[in-house]
């Protein structure tokens, strides 16, 4: 399979590849690493053929994303779009060197991770203004007005409040989050948004961000999904991206909402760590004790 595919994109690319390697592979798509005789470094990411859920955008919408938004010249760098190929489904773009900020954070100074964190909400900012509404439907990107929680996050919610071999303290907890959460529909702010914002989709190199890559979950959505990886991962940083970009985009977001979104869209994980026991449990356990003193805080 590996060949024939590398035979594809030889031919699409009408280049001699000679390096190419599976670098990972996902619920959906795997990507390629590859470089050519004349010296081009791409990432390929081909559509498995069996998949574990039915991804949000098609590989052909999210190169149309990525490309619209590398035009943008942006002051993080997204990567330029190669090609794209509907038989078999894949595109190419140009490969970023960086390591990703999880595997840097704990190697940079406390102004760097300030640094970054503010070019983080700076950039999300800059990608709602660049595309509209209008542009995401013209992109087959999807839209989605709805205040609510996703409707997976809400049944994994009602089955966890029912759990009775789950400590009452977490219950209570999810419980209150839900109640605050409830409570700020009207605060809902909208824009184009890449909804798979996290540590391991932003690239640095020489301590500054070479990279944001996977526009795949991509919408027209809230901006509470956007920050809600940003929070579990950064409990004690995450402001800085907020503030900026807060600064940029003149949209005031509710921290009440941001945080209990983040609590509830994550909860159905910290749970089934909990039940794991071991180092799960007691990563699962600091986890729920940080949204806590957010949530009480709020």
């Amino acid at each position: 399979m590996s060949e024939d595919l590398r035979g594809d994109i030889e031919k699409i690319i009408k280049e001699k590849i000679t390096k190419f390697e599976l670098k990972a592979s996902g619920f959906v798509n795997n990507a390629y690493y590859l470089e050519t005789k004349t010296g081009k470094k791409c990432i390929v990411k081909v559509e498995k053929e069996i998949q574990e859920f039915t991804p949000q955008n098609s590989l052909v919408i999210e190169a149309k994303v990525a490309q619209k938004l590398y035009e943008s010249n942006l002051t993080i760098p997204v990567p330029e779009v190669i090609f794209v190929s509907q038989d078999p489904d894949m595109y190419g773009y140009s490969f970023i060197e960086g390591d990703t900020l999880r595997n840097v954070w704990k190697d940079l100074s406390e102004e760097e991770r300030i640094d970054i964190l503010r070019n983080l909400g700076y950039f999300h900012a800059q990608i709602g203004k660049i595309i509209s509404k209008q542009n995401a439907n013209e992109m087959g990107v999807l839209v989605d007005d709805s205040t609510g929680l996703h409707l997976e996050v809400l049944a994994d919610y009602h089955l966890i409040i029912s759990d009775e071999s789950l400590p009452k303290n977490m219950i209570d907890l999810a419980q209150k989050a839900k109640s605050i959460f409830d409570t700020t529909l009207d605060q809902s702010v909208f824009q184009f948004i890449h909804n798979d914002a996290h540590h391991e989709n932003v690239l640095i190199k020489d301590k500054k961000i070479s990279g944001f890559i996977d526009f795949g979950n991509s919408e027209y959505g809230e901006t509470a999904r956007e920050f809600s990886r940003y929070i579990r991962d950064f409990p004690n940083h995450f402001q800085h991206i907020i503030d900026s970009y807060e600064e940029e985009s003149n949209n005031k977001l509710s921290l009440a909402r941001l945080i209990t979104n983040s609590f509830l869209s994550g909860l159905i994980d910290n749970v089934e760590d909990y039940k794991k026991g071991g180092k799960d449990r007691v990563n699962a356990e600091k986890s729920f004790d940080a949204y806590g003193k957010m949530i009480e805080s709020l």
